[in-house]
């Protein structure tokens, strides 16, 4: 495996961070050499240095994104920390449903959907919820888009396609029983439900200007790989984005304090939720 030296390591973390916003610190040179691995073996690139060269002169974007793939963490899990899940379920859920009923649409982004188990957590929820109410047809006026800058991720996202690993992480039996279906080694989320994602790969760096305001956005366990400056770039766009009184979810180590002063911050339970002044 090819090493970095430091300036290397210099160009090679300049060049993620530039592309999709993941902030390496010192002493990280180790999480490039590994994962990059394969792509300097398929390039054929003898150094890093021409690795970059490769990379930053490659008009067709495909090393980009095939580097963007390689280096973001794809970690989830179904219904993530407790707290913030009573609250969607409890106190989000019967809102959004009631703005629905009154005005005809709401609109939900689950901002970094890795391989879907958040968005389908929410689906799942929320079919529970308008069936319950005795009004399954409301499901209709709930937009619910999901996004990820990893090509690799939003496939297997869009796929609903689950081994034993991945349901047995969070996901309870009744649920597993309502919306799976067995196929082989791997477990199939309902193909109906699945059907009211639109999947979109985006990059949280580029510009949001084309997107309609949203009532709940969902934006976990990224931001902790940005940078400071990042950070509020990032939250300043998610508040020009967000309805008035619209609600922005993060992960439970993640916060906006000193980030951004366009939320008001409270909390339910152990969770912290960000209402938009």
């Amino acid at each position: 495996m090819l090493k970095l030296n430091e300036p290397e390591y210099i160009l090679m973390k300049k060049y993620i961070e530039d592309q999709c916003g993941i902030h390496l610190k010192e002493n990280k040179e180790y999480l490039i050499e590994s994962r990059l691995a394969d792509l300097l073996a398929e390039t054929g690139s003898k150094s890093f240095q021409e690795f970059h060269f490769l990379a930053r002169t490659d008009t067709s974007g495909k090393l980009r994104d095939q580097i963007i793939d390689a280096m973001t963490t794809n970690e989830t899990s179904w219904f993530r920390d407790k707290s913030a899940w009573e609250y969607i379920q409890e106190i989000t859920i019967p809102a959004l449903l009631e703005k629905a009923q009154q005005f005809g649409k709401v609109s939900v982004w689950s901002a970094a959907v890795s391989t879907g188990q958040e968005i389908y957590s929410l689906l799942m929820l929320l079919d529970e919820a308008v069936k319950n109410r005795g009004t399954p047809s409301l499901l209709d006026n709930i937009d619910l888009m999901a996004s990820d800058v990893s090509t690799s991720a939003l496939l297997s996202a869009a796929s609903a396609r689950y081994d034993v690993l991945a349901m047995n992480r969070g996901l309870p039996e009744d649920k597993r029983e309502k919306y799976f279906t067995q196929d082989g080694q791997f477990w199939l989320f309902d193909q109906q439900l699945k059907a009211r994602v639109r999947f979109k790969k985006f990059n949280l760096k580029d510009s949001f200007s084309f997107f309609t305001p949203f009532d709940l956005i969902l934006c976990r366990y990224v931001s902790i790989y940005f940078s400071d400056k990042f950070k509020q770039e990032l939250f300043a766009k998610i508040a020009a984005l967000l309805k008035p009184g619209g609600v922005l979810i993060l992960g439970a180590t993640e916060s906006l304090r000193e980030f951004s002063s366009e939320f008001e911050i409270s909390y339910y339970k152990s969770a912290v939720i960000n209402t938009k002044k």
